[in-house]
Parts: structure tokens; C-alpha cells; sequence
């Protein structure tokens, strides 16, 4: 009998909803039955209400048991636009954990790929709710601009904490605490936070790299690191130097996870250079998708999409523009749900799948 969940799905603007549709298609695919409640958020809202974030849009996160986001954006509305609605799920409802998991696939060769690559398996943990994220909206003068971030005690050992179980759960074998505490007051208080929480995992490793350097190791060696654990704006950027080593934001996916809600969504933005084309690349909303399954504790299903998610890739067969060949976004989707729908995939092993602690948590 299959199991029901009600899913909240925002696809928001620019491709978004493209790559959004082929993500419900395959969860769709897969031996659970959802509720999918569409909202309208971002540009498109306050198109089309005034508001970027409608009150029924909020009303139905009360209901829902979790919830897909596709992407919002400025370029076509006011700054405050996608910031409202970001502001809205990371820090109103408190997903204060943003997991990415960064890995390479068999058969996915991006530019500059070394065979020292080829196990690449990062996992970045980021923190979702403060810092830059909080309503600190800054200032704007003739000649200058002003962001105020702040970093607390309180969010900074609940996303080390988050950061040392997903390690001991997922037999991790080291936490890096990146930051520039030698000369950032918020970012000593995030690294002094981390080092007390931390003390009490025995079992991980504990190292401390400042920003820069992360960034020059992960382009020397990105397997210098395991779990990363920083800041929001770290944790953005620092995403992203992996993320080019994959194979581009296509293959990213990630989840944002509090105590009582999450919502997951691809890492990549509303890309209008190709909205409407139908060429965007759906696998990070896929895998997205994937990553939600695992928090609704949905191991094996969510295990047959990433499986065949793998098995396309290692195929070829089907590849959007940016992974170098010519097929359309429901033309990837439409392979993925082939294979989930027929079986036809080898499972994974066991140490490519670093997401089950999406469901741990919620279920802790």
C-alpha cells in the first residue's frame, strides 16, 4: 500500500517551474502517493497579486509535511522580492540547516576533469538562517553600501551540532569548520561555538581552515575535505567551487532543514538566458526531490530515483545542452522516470548515498 505525504510545491520564476514539473513527474514515478498543493510564489506573485509571498501560499506550510521550491529572482521585480520569500522559509519557519551534498557521477566528465576527481563526495553544511540571511537589510548612500550580518551563540552551536551528527550518522570521518575568525568578531564567536560542540564527538575529526585557503585546497584536492561545516556566505561560495567540479549547478541539489519543517530545492537560480527554452538541466530539482523523499523517510524510493538518476548519467544517452548534448528538459525527466518506473538501474553503494540523515534528523 503506498504511503501518502502532502507536498507543498512553490516552482517560482524563471525555470523553476520547468524543472520543478519534471521533479514531481518523477516523484510521481516512484511507490508513494502525494497530496502536491501548488503555490504561487516570487515574481510571478507579485505579478499577479501584488505580493511576492501571498498569505495562502504561507497558510498551506502549516499543512503540508514538507515542501519543493523551484527558484525566485529579481530580474524581473523589485530587490525585495525573492529576499522576502527566502527570508519567509529560512529563517520565519527555521530552516536552519542547508545540506549539499556535492558529488561526482560516473560518466559526467566536466571541463578540467583530472581522474583525482573522480570520488569526489563533498558535503557542505551551510547556515540557513542568520548572518546575512536575517532581516539586516543594510544601507544604500550615493556612494556606498552597508550589509550588517550577525552570527549568534545559539546559531552557532545548533548547526555545528547538526554538522558533527550528520558525520557520527553517516560514518563521516571529519567536520572542517571553515570561517575567517582571525579577524571577524562574528566569525571567531562561530569557530569558538563550534570548537564547544565539537569537543564532545569523540569519533570525528576536527579541523579549522580559513576561507581562503578552503578555497585554494578545493581546487588543489576537494577530497582534502569531508563534511564542511560555515556561515551562510561561505557556505554559498564555497558550494559553488565544488559545484564547477561536477559538472555545473544542474547536478546540485539541496535541502534546508529545521527542527519541524524542511523544503528542498536545486542550488542553481531562475537562469532567464534560457527560461522557456525547455534545454534546463532538471536533475538538481530531481535529486531535490530525492533528498525530500529521505526526509519523509521514504529511504528506498528516495534511493531508486538517485539510482536512476546515476544510471542515466553513466548512460549518456540523454544529456541536457550543459552536460554537452542536445535533449530537452522532459526529455531527461522522461529518463529518469523510465528507469524508476522499470527497475532498470543497479543500486547504488552504500558510500554514494550521503543523504540519509535528512531523515534521521527529522525523525530524532
Amino acid at each position: 500500500m503506498k504511503r501518502q505525504h502532502k507536498v507543498a510545491v512553490w516552482p517560482g520564476d524563471g525555470i523553476g517551474p520547468e524543472v520543478t514539473r519534471e521533479a514531481v513527474k518523477v516523484l510521481e514515478a516512484t511507490d508513494v502517493d502525494y497530496e502536491f498543493i501548488e503555490g504561487t510564489v516570487g515574481g510571478r506573485a507579485y505579478i499577479e497579486y501584488g505580493d511576492p509571498l501571498p498569505a495562502m501560499a504561507m497558510e498551506v506550510c502549516d499543512e503540508v509535511d514538507a515542501l519543493l521550491f523551484g527558484a525566485v529572482a529579481t530580474d524581473y521585480a523589485p530587490y525585495g522580492v525573492p529576499r522576502k520569500v527566502l527570508t519567509y522559509l529560512r529563517v520565519d519557519r527555521d530552516a536552519y540547516a542547508n545540506v549539499r551534498p556535492i558529488k561526482l557521477y560516473p560518466g559526467v566528465y566536466p571541463p578540467h576533469h583530472t581522474p583525482h576527481l573522480d570520488d569526489l563526495d563533498v558535503v557542505v553544511v551551510r547556515e540557513n538562517s542568520e548572518g546575512f540571511a536575517l532581516r539586516h537589510e543594510g544601507y544604500l548612500w550615493e556612494d556606498k553600501g552597508v550589509d550588517e550580518r550577525v552570527i549568534t551563540q545559539f546559531g552557532a552551536q545548533r548547526i555545528a551540532m547538526f554538522a558533527c551528527n550528520y558525520a557520527v550518522k553517516e560514518g563521516r570521518r571529519k567536520v572542517s569548520c571553515v570561517d575567517q575568525s582571525g579577524w571577524l568578531y562574528g566569525d571567531r564567536k562561530f569557530r569558538s561555538a563550534f570548537k564547544t560542540v565539537a569537543e564532545k564527538y569523540r569519533t570525528v575529526q576536527k579541523d579549522y581552515v580559513n576561507v581562503d585557503v578552503a578555497a585554494m585546497m578545493m581546487v588543489q584536492d576537494p577530497n582534502a575535505f569531508d563534511v564542511i561545516v560555515s556561515p551562510d556566505i561561505y557556505g554559498d561560495i564555497l558550494s559553488g567551487i565544488l559545484i564547477g567540479q561536477i559538472g555545473g549547478v544542474g547536478l546540485a541539489p539541496s535541502a534546508c532543514i529545521g527542527d519541524n519543517f524542511a523544503f528542498f530545492e536545486p542550488i542553481h537560480g531562475i537562469a532567464l538566458d534560457i527560461t522557456g527554452k525547455g534545454i534546463a538541466n532538471p536533475i538538481a530539482a530531481i535529486l531535490s526531490g530525492k533528498l525530500m523523499l529521505h526526509w519523509l523517510g521514504e529511504d528506498e524510493e528516495a534511493d531508486k530515483i538517485e539510482a536512476a538518476v546515476a544510471s542515466v548519467l553513466r548512460e549518456g544517452k540523454v544529456r541536457t545542452p550543459d552536460l554537452g548534448g542536445s535533449s530537452s528538459t522532459s526529455e531527461m525527466g522522461d529518463a529518469v522516470v523510465e528507469k524508476v518506473e522499470r527497475g532498470e538501474f543497479e543500486s547504488l553503494p552504500e558510500e554514494m548515498d550521503v543523504d540519509r540523515v535528512v531523515a534521521r534528523e527529522h525523525s530524532s
